[in-house]
């Protein structure tokens, strides 16, 4: 096993793969509620190669500790009856924001190869994809099932349960379990995809890719930046969302797993329309609105990184410089 530690959405540089003979790819999907999203999502890893299996699907969402309660079930079930072996590469992935486009062999090419570690390649990558997310893990089933329990164990002792679940945030305990590594010393329980060779966030406030191989059975996008294919599309966000709807569109993706809008209208979906589907102007009105937000809160983040609070509001009333004013503690 040359990684065992799980990989996280948004970062490792990728080297040369070796043989993945034998090997099984997984994918585990969060869904309580069967959405439009999900459908396609489940037909584009079937069609791709993969293993597939919903999590939580029919049960109560209690709170996002039930995304990592629904995916140790699945892991301890698959690895106790022998449908998952303990190094076998598995991702687990949202089921009502992703889309699946990479092929299962390429996944257990990627997961074959040696990558970097996320304090040698956060600080200087060069790329903006340098942050954990909780939406979008991957790596051999074993370590990623220590790595789930680990983030349970800790939201358990330190938050109320509610109905057995641990009524937490992932992502923020995804953080708290990093800080607490740096503190002691320990090695890193993960690493980030930062390069976008696994997962691509689409929350950004412009495209970072552009679209290939429409002529395949399911076109993939290559990042701009790192020159990188990914094989998961994560629309977390709204501007991911929107992004995400756009891409159900431009990548034909109903029609390449023989659906069509019709035939999934009588479920929800999570987007801001149902895949497929063009929005109107109202609603792309709307969601525009949502991008001048992002690019809003970049500008304090920039502020913020030099000491500075930068408000638009406050610059708006007169209360405040067009430059922003130091911040006060």
């Amino acid at each position: 096993m040359s990684n065992p530690r799980a990989l996280l959405q948004c970062s490792p540089a990728l080297s040369t793969a070796r043989s993945c003979v034998g090997e099984r790819a997984h994918v585990l999907s969060i869904a309580t509620e069967y959405r439009q999203e999900a459908v396609i999502l489940e037909r584009c890893a079937l069609l791709l190669g993969y293993e597939f299996q919903f999590c939580g699907l029919g049960e109560e969402w209690v709170g996002w500790g039930t995304k990592l309660v629904q995916y140790r079930r699945s892991l301890e079930k698959g690895l106790g009856s022998g449908s998952i072996a303990p190094a076998d590469p598995v991702m687990l992935i949202d089921g009502w924001d992703c889309a699946l486009v990479g092929p299962a062999d390429e996944f257990c090419e990627k997961m074959a190869s040696e990558a970097s570690r996320i304090d040698e390649v956060a600080p200087g990558s060069g790329t903006p994809w340098r942050y954990p997310n909780a939406g979008a893990v991957c790596g051999r089933a074993g370590p990623v099932l220590q790595l789930v329990e680990d983030l349970l164990e800790g939201l358990c002792s330190r938050r109320y349960l509610v109905h057995d679940f641990p009524d937490g945030n992932d992502q923020d305990r995804v953080h708290e379990h990093l800080l607490e590594h740096g503190e002691r010393g320990a090695p890193l329980p993960f690493l980030v995809d930062d390069r976008c060779g696994i997962f691509q966030c689409l929350y950004e406030s412009e495209p970072q890719w552009d679209i290939e191989d429409l002529e395949a059975p399911i076109p993939r996008l290559r990042n701009r930046v790192t020159g990188e294919r990914p094989l998961v599309l994560h629309g977390n966000g709204h501007t991911g969302r929107w992004f995400l709807s756009g891409l159900w569109r431009e990548l034909e993706l109903l029609r390449r797993v023989d659906l069509t809008p019709g035939m999934l209208a009588h479920l929800p979906y999570d987007g801001p329309v149902p895949p497929g589907t063009v929005p109107d102007e109202a609603t792309e009105r709307n969601w525009v609105a949502t991008f001048e937000l992002y690019r809003i809160i970049e500008k304090q983040m920039e502020y913020a990184r030099k000491g500075l609070e930068w408000d638009p509001w406050k610059i708006a009333r007169g209360e405040m410089a067009p430059g922003g004013e130091p911040r006060r503690s």
